[in-house]
Order: structure tokens, then sequence, then C-alpha cells
């Protein structure tokens, strides 16, 4: 079955099949639909209760209405005589009662009824006009024609439903039958006569198509058969129904043959011209093509859903409605280029901060919605990208410092033991004088020494590849051995160590060597650098759950210079460089301190000096059990 629907002669025939039962499933429905809202499945149905029916006589008391004049004879009666024997009709003054005319008999059935005033006189008169359909209407009668259908159809009235829904499923099994060798044929890679039509393309071409064949073919059916489909309340929008399932299923095959063929993008008529015009032209095409869409929509035979709820809003005002929509189509083309000027501000902040101008701003107020947003992160970028290039430039330019201090600081100390060695090859210096090189060259080398050892060392620590052994250990006892080893040599500098602690045992996790290290280099750092005949504070404070060493002292050298870069490698506070040490400390420090997790923070205040140790207050740890001393106490005095 499914080879079978890709034959070209089957895919014809139940497209034509589809054609043929579509239609008739929309006539039948809708005929029965009439039938059902009109009563005619209803107790004591006759022809005078049928649309048709009011319709004839609508127009006979119309006719009469305005040819009123004869009432000046009231017994001639030949006004009504156009419609046959099938009609009668009374006529009836308002103001007296009065009854002018009367054509009505025993076989008359009440139709419709409606009002007149005309001038008779140069007086308007007011009257009452009520029609009547004499049954059963003789071939001869006015209105045999509608009698006639009336009388064909009815015995048949209860096959429409049915008949409706067989004609239906028929339809739609062979739109099925199409379907599925549209489907076949897509997935051996070929397209149908249909499928290679583009399908916006195919949409607009197939509802011209249908909106001009709807309104010719109703237009060719000749005058009988539509007064006859008129009698039924079959008129055009019956046909642009039917119209519209043709429309809908073409375009269902079309669709059905290029998904399955991957064809369908390549073939959008849309896509092939946007590649060729920009956003802009493209929206002017698209609201010049919605203004004509517009303006034929307005056009006899045409109904849209926009065009419906506008008539419901404002009245079937055409002026009105093109006004309105105009209107629209402008404020949506106004909008349209506040938004491409808002599109192409970012992309000149985009090129702008791609060219390397990383000082340009976009005006984010000026924006709005999404083009806000991306003015602002733009605006970020920029800074962002300027505050990396001047941390790179820094960086340049600390490397260069770098290899010039490495350089000068190396060289000082090869210099002098290379000089002193030479001064040591001579064979007449006396005994003191090469005593005293000799302690000139320990000096040197163990200054080289220790040079080497810093770099190392800080080397290890910025890379992070120093082992960290962490423990739980009471810094505050820490803090009191490290103060007392120094406290000599800080008096010898002529500097009080003053230490604020508290009573209690103070924990953090951390590693005791390392820790330890990074104390010694404060301290170091104060004999080093502290003015002489002053204090040097060490508190030790715990809160919101950190612990904070805090050092603190006053420089003997003016501190020019910012906090951060005086932890930068080989940077000393004496900026004379005739300080003993390598500007190497407070660097390693600052690594230890972070690879221990902790951090670590300088404060300069004129000459105050101050350096705190940030780390997480640690649980202290378990205390051992004391029924273990007793016993050992027990065995002891046992022995």
């Amino acid at each position: 079955m499914r080879r079978l629907a890709e034959n070209l002669w089957v895919r014809l025939l139940a497209l034509a099949l589809f054609f043929l039962f579509s239609a008739g499933a929309v006539l039948t429905l809708g005929l029965y639909r009439y039938v059902l809202e009109d009563g005619w499945f209803g107790e004591d149905f006759t022809f005078a209760d049928t649309h048709m029916a009011e319709s004839y006589v609508l127009d006979a008391l119309n006719y009469i209405a305005v040819n009123l004049s004869w009432l000046e004879d009231p017994g001639n009666e030949s006004l009504g005589s156009y419609a046959g024997d099938a009609f009668a009709y009374v006529v009836e003054d308002n103001e007296t009662n009065t009854v002018y005319a009367d054509t009505t008999g025993d076989n008359s059935y009440y139709v419709a009824e409606i009002g007149a005033s005309p001038t008779i006189e140069g007086r308007e008169r007011s009257f009452r006009l009520t029609g009547y359909v004499n049954l059963p209407v003789q071939p001869y009668g006015g209105c045999y024609r509608e009698y006639y259908v009336f009388s064909e159809i009815y015995p048949l009235r209860r096959l429409f439903l049915p008949l409706g829904i067989v004609l239906a499923l028929l339809s739609a099994a062979a739109l099925a039958v199409d379907i599925a060798g549209a489907v076949r044929l897509g997935k051996k890679g070929s397209l149908t006569v249909l499928g290679r039509l583009p399908f916006d393309g195919a949409v607009v071409a197939l509802y011209i198509a249908a909106v001009l064949v709807r309104v010719f073919l109703y237009d060719a059916l000749g005058n009988t058969v539509r007064e006859i489909l008129g009698m039924l309340y079959i008129y055009e929008y019956r046909f642009h129904t039917i119209f519209m399932f043709w429309y809908a299923g073409l375009l269902a095959l079309i669709l059905a043959n290029q998904l399955t063929a991957g064809a369908f993008l390549d073939r959008l008529l849309v896509r092939r011209v946007v590649k060729r015009i920009t956003p802009l032209a493209l929206v002017t095409c698209a609201v010049a093509a919605h203004l004509l869409l517009l303006l034929s929509s307005l056009l006899p035979y045409s109904d849209f859903v926009l065009l419906s709820v506008i008539y419901a809003v404002f009245g079937y005002s055409t002026a009105r409605i093109v006004l309105l929509l105009m209107g629209f189509d402008v404020v949506v083309y106004l909008c349209y280029l506040r938004w491409n000027g808002e599109q192409k501000r970012i992309r000149d902040a985009s090129a702008a901060l791609a060219s390397g101008n990383l000082g340009y701003k976009v005006n984010a107020k000026q924006l709005h919605l999404v083009w806000r947003d991306l003015g602002r992160d733009l605006n970020r970028i920029g800074d962002g990208m300027a505050l990396a290039v001047e941390e790179r430039l820094r960086s340049e330019r600390m490397k260069t410092e770098l290899i010039t201090n490495v350089s000068h600081d190396l060289k000082t100390p090869l210099t002098s033991i290379i000089n002193y060695i030479e001064l040591l090859k001579r064979e007449d210096l006396p005994p003191e004088t090469q005593r005293e090189y000799l302690e000139v060259l320990d000096r040197h080398s163990a200054k080289l020494k220790k040079l080497t050892e810093d770099v190392i060392e800080a080397s290890k620590a910025a890379s992070g590849v120093m082992p960290v052994n962490a423990e739980i250990l009471d810094v505050r006892e820490l803090l009191e051995q490290s103060v007392g080893e120094y406290a000599e040599r800080m008096k010898t500098a002529g500097v009080t160590p003053v230490l604020h602690m508290p009573e209690q045992e103070t924990w953090v996790l951390a590693d005791g060597r390392l820790l330890g290290r990074v104390l010694d280099n404060f301290i170091t750092n104060i004999i080093k650098y502290a003015l002489p005949g002053t204090r040097a504070y060490f508190d030790l404070t715990e809160q919101a759950g950190e612990t904070v060493v805090a050092v603190k002292n006053t420089s003997r050298a003016p501190l020019d210079m910012p906090a951060d870069e005086l932890m930068e490698r080989f940077v000393r506070g004496d900026s004379s460089r005739s300080t003993e040490g390598s500007g190497l400390g407070l660097s390693i420090a600052r690594s230890l301190t972070e690879l221990m997790g902790g951090q670590m923070r300088l404060t300069l205040d004129g000459d105050l000096f101050k350096a705190e140790l940030i780390f997480p207050t640690a649980a202290p740890l378990p205390k051992e059990p004391e029924t273990a001393e007793k016993g050992e106490s027990l065995s002891s005095s046992e022995t």
C-alpha cells in the first residue's frame, strides 16, 4: 500500500477524491447545521416555517410597502398578484385598525410581518403588513421553486449528518494517502511537483488562488443555481470554507514532502530574499506587504479574523479600519527604527572594543530592554579588559624589576667574593688581614646563600609545591614563643614588644612550622626596619569565627609606597636598599599564609606598619581522658 501511494496516478486520484469529498462534507454538514437551526426536526414542521418562505414573503411585503398609493382605492388588491396564489397578505392601519386589504384564505399560513410609514396626501401614515403562504403551493405559484427545493430535501434531512461525517472521513483518508506518498518520496530524497514550491510562496499563492476561484466559480454558477443555494443559506462563505480545506490540504502535502526530504529551509523564499537585503529593507518590505494585504482584505469576498474583531468593536467603517491598522503599522515601523538604532550602537561598541578602544562607553540609559543589558555588559567587559591590561602591564613591569633586583642582589656579594679571593691569592698578606678577608668572604657567602634560599622558597611558596601539614594548634602559645625567642634582639634594636592576648587558648588549623616562619619574618622585619625607642604591638583576637594575629610597629624609614606593592618580591621598606635582606620576606609570608588557607593583609598609615594574619577559628582538640593518668600513677605507686 505504501509503495502504491508513490505512484503518480494514485496520488492524483487521491487528491481529486480529497477535493470532491471535502467539498461534499462541508456542504452536507453546512446543510445539516442549517436545517437543525431552522427546526426541520421539530413536530408539525411545514414549508411556511422555513427561512426560504420567510425570505420570499419579505420580498413581496417590501414590494407592497413601496406601492401603498393604491390605498386610495381600497378595493384594488392587484399588488400581490405577481406572486401568484402562493402569497397572501393583510394591510392594516395602525392608527385606526382599519383593514385595507386581506387576501388570506383557509390554507394561508402566517410567515412574517413588517411596518411601513408612507406619506399619503401630504401626511405620514403608519401601516402593518402581514404576509402569508398558501399551502400547498401549486406549480404555477409564485414560490413554487422554493417549495420544490424544500419538498425534495425535507425527506432526506436525517441523512445529512451521517453523510457529512462519512464524506469527511473519506476526505481525510484520501489526503492521508497523498501525504503517505509525499513522505515516502521525501525519505528517498525526491520532491514532488508540489514539494518543489517554496512553502511561504505557496501559502500566499494558494490563498490568492482560493479567493479568486471561489469568487469566479460562485459567479459562474448561474442565477438559478445561486438562488437555490441561497435558499439553503449556502452563500460565498461556504465556498470559502471549502477552499480553505483544499488550501490546508495542499500545504500539508508540501510540508510533509519537504520536511522528510530535509529541504524545507532550503526551499523557503523568505530565506533567499533575506540573504540579499538588509534588515531595515526587510522590515520596510514586510510593512508594505502588510499594508497591501490589509487593503486587499477590505475588498469583497475576504473575511479575516482580525477584521471581524474590529468590525465587532468599531462597526463596519472601512475608513476607520484602514486608519487604525495603518497607524498600527506606522507605530511598529517606528519602533523597529528605534530598535535598529540601538542595535547599531551595540555593534559600534563591540567594534570599538574589538579594535582596542577599551575606554569606549555605551550610554545604557538611552537603550531599552535587552539592548540596555547588553550595553551594560559591554561597559563592564571594557572595564574588565582595561583592568586586565593594566594588571598585565604591571606584571611585566614587576618582572623587569624582579630581574633587575635579582641581578643586583646576586651581583653585589659575588663581586665582593671574587675580589677578596683575588686579594687572598697574594702571598705577602699578613695573617690578620687574611682573617679579616675570610670574615668578609664568610659574610658575603652567607648572604648569597640566604638570597638563593629565599628565591627558591619564594618560588615554591608561590607555585604551591611546598608541603603543608595542617593541624589544630594553639596560636596563642606559638605567638608568645616566637616573641620570646626574639626578645633580646628586639631589645638590642631599641624596640619594646607589647603582647595583647586572651587568657584562654586560641585554636586554628595551620602548619605550625610554616606559621612560625611567617611570625619570624614579621619580627625580623621589626628588628630591621622599626624606629628605635618605639614599641611593637602583637595583638591576638577572635571575631566572627576568625582568629586575627596583628603586628604593628613604627617604621624607621618613610613608607612611601602602597601596601600591595610592599608585598611584591624584592621590594623593601627601605627604598635606598641599604638594609639587610632580599625583599622576599613579605612575599614569602603571604604565599605561605595562603597555602595554609589564611589571609594576609597589610595596612600603612603614615609611618605605622600593620600586618594581619587571618585564619578561621578551629575547635580545640579533645583532652586526654583523666582515667589513663590515674592508672599510670597507680601503677607507679605499686611499683
